[in-house]
């Protein structure tokens, strides 16, 4: 930031971008269930099994975390602008870490006792033991926090975020005010290629071809690197917020060609990787490989500019249920899990097609989890903690 701060509108388009990245996290763990893919750490998979809720994993996959981190960083600059760093790193710490400490030890008590119920329904023998005496360290610890591991890396990202920006304020104001210039000329002519670039260099490093999976205490740089490459530009973006109107126009042709690469990412890496029991993949063509990767990056950063792009034009004006279900959202995101385990279970006789199946196990578990937000969260100290504000009981929107 240079000079003296000024007032910032509530930017409701991206919250409504961010409640819609941690709803899609419900949708694709949801299809968990019914992906015909048996995933290591996922204790049972549905008879009715479809190659279709395959495609919606690795689609939303592609764009979902590189968005929320690009969000994250944006609302992190702006809570440096407004509290300072201390400011910031207090309020994070409310928001996330505290929730994060909480939830962890709950959810994975609850985790630990209907995962093996849950296995015994499965009609795919599963992979995975969920005996903690019978896992090593190395095996379990790649999965401790869950789902969850994402708030653990957010506050990584923005205790390193703190500690550049201290070191930031002390370039002479002129040189910032140049990187910050420069930074809003090219964001719109070249930027999604530096973007791009930036994905790709780190892509490359990732076992899987892909985007690796890690949900442990000890995260490898190049996840790091990733998420804080999405992180940095929505913290520079939010420094030249005058920009975010030029996302709205090309937003229709970002998603058509963020699609296309999507679909060429996938054709390098089904035809070029084959990938181990734990997702470490074993191709050798470096064609597949470079290509995979390539993709995967272009596919990110035309879907991450299409996204916000759409948001601001679309969805940009105040609405009270929106603002109910961006605040919801945090609190679904964190319980949703156990929810969309159990609920497939209730479908397993049903003659449908996976892809129905999983609509009816999304929908059902955000009513019921949107109905305990209203009793039990919003009302309470917990929704305090999450949203910052205690509603009144009985308050629907």
């Amino acid at each position: 930031m240079t000079g003296g701060r000024v007032s910032v509108p509530r930017y409701h388009a991206l919250d409504r971008l961010r409640a819609a990245m941690m709803t899609l996290g419900v949708v694709r763990h949801a299809a968990m269930s019914y992906e015909p893919t048996v995933f290591a750490g996922w204790p049972y998979q549905d008879a009715a099994a479809d190659v279709l809720v395959r495609w919606v994993i690795v689609f939303i996959r592609v764009f979902q975390l590189p968005v929320f981190f690009a969000i994250a960083g944006f609302f992190g600059a702006y809570l440096v602008h407004r509290h300072g760093v201390r400011g910031f790193l207090r309020q994070r710490w409310s928001r996330i870490g505290v929730p994060f400490l909480v939830a962890w030890p709950l959810v994975g008590v609850t985790m630990y006792f209907i995962l093996p119920f849950l296995s015994r329904f499965s009609p795919v023998p599963q992979g995975f033991s969920y005996g903690l005496a019978e896992q090593t360290w190395a095996q379990g610890s790649r999965y401790l926090f869950m789902h969850l591991w994402f708030l653990y890396h957010l506050m990584i990202l923005c205790v390193i975020a703190a500690g550049a920006w201290l070191l930031a304020v002390r370039i002479p104001e002129r040189l910032r005010v140049r990187a910050l210039d420069l930074f809003a000329r090219l964001v719109h002519r070249g930027g999604i290629a530096a973007l791009v670039l930036g994905a790709a260099a780190i892509l490359y490093r990732m076992q899987s071809w892909e985007i690796d999976y890690y949900a442990g205490p000890f995260p490898p740089l190049r996840l790091l690197a990733l998420w804080g490459l999405f992180f940095g530009f929505g913290w520079l973006l939010f420094h030249r917020r005058e920009t975010l109107g030029g996302f709205r126009q090309p937003a229709w042709t970002h998603l058509a060609a963020g699609i296309a690469c999507f679909f060429a990412y996938r054709h390098f890496a089904d035809t070029g990787c084959h990938a181990g029991p734990d997702r470490i993949c074993t191709g050798t063509s470096v064609v597949h490989h470079l290509g995979t990767v390539v993709f995967l990056a272009l596919a990110m950063g035309l879907l991450a500019y299409a996204l916000f792009g759409l948001f601001l034009r679309y969805l940009d004006r105040p609405s009270r249920r929106w603002r109910y279900l961006a605040d919801a959202s945090y609190w679904i995101y964190i319980v949703h899990v156990p929810v969309v385990m159990l609920l497939p279970l209730l479908l397993r006789d049903a003659p449908l097609p996976g892809i129905v199946k999983l609509a009816l196990v999304v929908v059902t578990a955000i009513a019921l989890l949107l109905v305990a937000y209203r009793h039990l969260v919003r009302p309470t100290f917990i929704g305090k903690q999450l949203n910052g504000r205690r509603y009144a009981r009985g308050a629907a929107w």
